[in-house]
């Protein structure tokens, strides 16, 4: 009979308690024979994380056959976990909760000030878009391009822009702020699926004792945070992935420039990361600043003509024909746009508290339609006096 694999589930986790051990919490985890990998922070000993696998409400473990199978239930899994540490432990949506109502969890780390942090995004997208991303967006940004076609977006904000939104999937992204170096990968619009590798974080996989045989080589392909930073730098055409996987064992400035360079990303990347100097700053960056709409449009459009595939879009032609000889389209269109805009965004604001996930929505989509639809008539005019330029009108 066919011995069939199990179709496992990775499933995160987290550990609160008043002070937690990696080594204790290690040896407690390989008595289980559960297969997992523990990360923490050398500064915040109250908090651990888990990463698991799990088929059918069961997690992967190391059988009497000694192989990986599922085995222990995640809830027994977490009681006993909770029971032995006095701790409240959450995996997936099971939870078990043994902390002591006077238990003090607070982290002894002093609190950071919210500081904007250097977010690079590496993503397929047309040159053409990244002037109106920067402008809708409401960021300078600044971009290179990559010798597999992606773009290298560069940019300071407290979190994630996610300028890429304009391009394509997969979109992997690079984050630096102090001592805090991660990568992610996005394969679609799910924050469920995103991938992610943190090189601040220490963590241990653990597979009930076995080390460097082929038990602990499954273990760290199933749960282990080394396969998630290959399959990071799998994601980006033309990366050196064995270097990218090498970088696990680095740390600060080395690990940022080690991982951008097995990206085949430009050197000004990790200098922009890791520098303490300003984009526009760095040779070899081409800077789009957040000068508004107009300007945006305007340089998109320059851009687009500069690009043969996309001047050449049939879609782009007609675009252009209809804006040049009948404008009066485009303003009726764009009238009724902004019109049924306007009504959402009222409609939004006039609607009582608490409003609706559909009222909320309501309202942002009829904030885009009015943006776009000033758009349509700021690109149809610039189209238009550009074309009177080039017949010299």
């Amino acid at each position: 009979m066919e011995h069939t694999l199990p179709n496992w589930t990775r499933i995160e986790g987290v550990i609160i308690a008043e002070h937690l051990d990696p080594k204790v919490v290690a040896d407690f985890i390989t008595k289980t024979k559960v297969v997992a990998t523990i990360d923490w922070y050398d500064r915040t000993p109250n908090l651990m994380g888990l990463t698991l696998a799990e088929e059918g409400g069961r997690l992967a473990a190391v059988n009497d056959a000694n192989e990986i199978a599922p085995v222990v239930e995640i809830e027994d899994f977490a009681l006993d976990f909770a029971n032995e540490f006095n701790a409240e432990v959450m995996i997936d949506e099971v939870s078990a909760d043994a902390l002591p109502e006077d238990a003090e969890v607070g982290s002894d780390a002093p609190e950071l000030a919210e500081e904007p942090m250097k977010i690079v995004e590496l993503v397929k997208i047309p040159e053409s878009s990244i002037p109106l991303a920067a402008a809708l967006l409401g960021i300078d940004v600044a971009s290179v391009e990559l010798d597999n076609g992606w773009q290298a977006l560069a940019y300071d904000a407290q979190y994630a822009q996610n300028v890429g939104d304009f391009g394509e999937f997969p979109r992997v992204t690079l984050m630096a702020s102090g001592d805090e170096f991660f990568a992610s990968l996005a394969v679609d619009d799910d924050d469920e699926t995103e991938t992610i590798y943190n090189w601040s974080m220490s963590t241990r996989t653990l597979a009930a004792g076995h080390s460097g045989d082929k038990i602990a080589a499954e273990a760290e392909e199933l749960v282990g945070a080394t396969s998630d930073l290959r399959r990071i730098a799998e994601a980006v055409p033309g990366a050196d992935v064995a270097a990218a996987e090498g970088t696990a064992q680095l740390r600060g400035s080395r690990a940022v420039a080690s991982f951008v360079r097995a990206l085949g990303v430009p050197s000004q990347i990790a200098t922009y990361l890791v520098e303490d100097e300003p984009a526009d700053d760095i040779p070899g960056l081409e800077m789009h600043y957040a000068r508004g709409i107009s300007n945006a449009i305007g340089r998109s459009v320059d851009r687009i003509l500069l690009e043969p595939e996309s001047a050449s879009n049939p879609v782009w032609e007609t675009y252009h024909k209809v804006a040049v000889e009948q404008p009066s389209i485009v303003r009726v269109i764009a009238s009724v746009e902004a019109a049924i805009g306007a009504t959402l965004v009222v409609n939004a604001f006039r609607s009582a508290k608490p409003r609706s996930g559909w009222v909320k929505l309501g309202g942002v989509v009829g904030s885009m339609m009015l943006i776009d639809s000033v758009a349509e008539v700021m690109l149809s005019k610039y189209l238009i006096e550009r074309t009177k330029k080039r017949r010299g009108e």
